[in-house]
């Protein structure tokens, strides 16, 4: 029987590992789909561009301060949808408090029904259309709320300070609300006049709005009653569009964060034995050369084995991916794989 050829410990030298050093086919592929996955993720960031459902065209209100200090306020708007996914059949728009009630009569030939909606600290109206409006069309409607709880007093008079619905997913592009001069009005910040009405003009971005504030002289009202004056809260207004973006550059940063976690140590599994790092010793020999045993240590295990009366067998015969828990120490390319594990999860 011919016998095993013992290699020289210069054919384990570093020179000839370098030059016999093997990187897993299997691997070279896994990296290629890693890297054109950390692509797509980068492309996403760049150009993901979330877009809103519909687009306000106009959105023009008129508010009619009455003697008990009550206002009147009739909302208009012109209205597009763009999500072509879904079919636009009702709205929402958002109000002061739930002491409002719709003036009959008031709602444009298109709207079915109104509800009132109140949920915690969120109050609103839902307008139900007739008919559907789907991407492209644009609509027109209408409808008149009076709205109470308004009017507060100061040591200089009555004021409001009120500010319309607005719109986190939702853009505005041209607003306009009229306030109807009426006797005892003494200011207010609006951004013109004419002989009829205070006026604000303006757009409106997702998350963006208008405070309103009107200032009347003390005798302006008549059995009006007020309300303690609140500051107003804006901890319900944000960019919808924009959170949206951010959700998505921070889901594809972690993904790319992963993804670079697992290349490391996929790689760190060649650059640790190419380096002479990661290897077992047996016999005073190393294990293994980029995953694969060593023969010269299989010779002396025999050698062994047959002077000690020992049993055949491998021994220490793990790949790269486990080197880790052979070597009982731990390996840096292992503590990247754990922590990519747990971000995962």
């Amino acid at each position: 029987m011919a016998r095993k050829k013992i290699l020289s410990e210069t054919d384990f030298s570093e020179e000839y590992i370098k030059k016999h050093r093997i990187f897993p086919k299997g691997k070279t592929i896994l990296l290629g789909v890693l890297i054109a996955l950390q692509l797509l993720l980068v492309l996403l960031c760049v150009f993901y561009d979330p877009q809103p459902q519909d687009i306000i065209n106009e959105y023009n209100i008129t508010v009619n301060p009455l003697s008990d200090g009550t206002l009147d306020v009739r909302y208009e708007f012109v209205w597009t949808p763009i999500d072509e996914s879904e079919p636009l059949t009702w709205v929402e728009i958002g109000m002061a408090n739930d002491e409002y009630a719709v003036i009959e009569g008031s709602l444009s030939s298109n709207i079915k029904s109104v509800q009132k909606y109140v949920e915690d600290d969120y109050i609103s109206l839902r307008v139900y259309f007739h008919t559907p409006y789907i991407a492209g069309d644009t609509l027109r409607f209408a409808f008149t709320v009076n709205q109470k709880r308004l009017l507060c007093k100061n040591d200089k008079g009555y004021f409001y300070e009120w500010v319309p619905g607005w719109f986190n997913y939702t853009p505005v592009e041209s607003y306009r609300v009229n306030w109807v001069r009426t006797e005892g009005l003494t200011g207010g910040n609006f951004d013109t006049y004419d002989e009829k009405h205070l006026i604000w003009t303006g757009e409106m971005p997702c998350g963006n709005y208008l405070s309103t504030y009107v200032e009347y002289a003390p005798d302006a009202f008549t059995d009006a009653q007020t309300v303690a004056y609140e500051s107003f809260y804006e901890g319900g207004i944000y960019d919808g569009l924009a959170e949206d973006r951010f959700g998505m550059i921070a889901f594809c940063v972690i993904g790319i964060l992963a993804i670079l976690a697992v290349e490391v140590w996929i790689v760190d599994c060649y650059v640790s034995y190419h380096r002479g790092r990661g290897f077992l010793s047996g016999y005073g020999h190393r294990v293994h050369i980029y995953g694969r045993s060593n023969p010269h240590y299989i010779t002396a295990r025999d050698k062994y084995n047959a002077t000690h009366g020992g049993k055949g067998g491998r021994g220490g015969g793990c790949a790269c991916a486990c080197a880790c828990a052979c070597a009982g120490g731990g390996r840096a390319g292992c503590s990247q794989k754990d922590t990519y594990r747990t971000k995962k999860e």
